[in-house]
Order: C-alpha cells, then sequence, then structure tokens
C-alpha cells in the first residue's frame, strides 16, 4: 500500500487552523520547519483530510512517529500476524557452526 499524502487544499486548510503554532506544544512555527502528520498513521487506514490532518514542528512530529506511530503499526502487524498463525522462525539451541556445517554442541564433561 503505498502512502497518500494530503491535498493542496487540505494543507492549506490545516494550515490556516494552526494560525502559525504547533498543534501539538503550541510553539511558534518558522517558515518551512513543519510538517503535515495524519493523526492517524495512513498505514492504519487514516484518510487524507482535513480532519486526520495536524501541522506539528518537526520534533513533536519525531516524538509522535517514534512513541505512538511506529508501536501502533508493529502491534497491528503482530496481531494480524497472528491471527493468520504466521510466526517468527523457531532457532534450534545447541547447535552449531563447524567449518561450515552444522553440529550439536557437545556436552562437557570434566
Amino acid at each position: 500500500m503505498s502512502r497518500r499524502d494530503f491535498s493542496k487544499a487540505v494543507k492549506r486548510a490545516a494550515a490556516a487552523r494552526a494560525d502559525g503554532h504547533c498543534e501539538a506544544c503550541t510553539a511558534r512555527l518558522a517558515y518551512g520547519q513543519y510538517h503535515y502528520d495524519h493523526v492517524l498513521p495512513d498505514w492504519l487506514g487514516g484518510e487524507p483530510e482535513l480532519e486526520n490532518c495536524q501541522v506539528l514542528c518537526i520534533t513533536c512530529h519525531r516524538l509522535k512517529t517514534a512513541d505512538m506511530d511506529v508501536p501502533r503499526i508493529a502491534k497491528t502487524k503482530r496481531t494480524s500476524d497472528q491471527a493468520i498463525s504466521i510466526r517468527k522462525p523457531r532457532q534450534i539451541r545447541g547447535w552449531r557452526k563447524f567449518n561450515g556445517e552444522a553440529v550439536r554442541a557437545a556436552s562437557r564433561r570434566d
């Protein structure tokens, strides 16, 4: 699924609503120092509409992405994988490589 960006009309309306301030921390936005962010991430079904658009300073956008969006998306992927029985490959313990061949690790008896 490709990312859907906001249209110019939506960006204009969101910028007018924000009135030159970050909508998270209310800091004054400098020219070019802000991002248009999906409230509900696009990957989770957030539509590119005005109700789902917020104007954030770069710092707030990075924090929101790292602390909220990425974990929510990862959890959604894990849950959907679990629902269709996709699991991580099992790792065999006690095996190691010896001259390019897998051999069972010998137990030590002293």
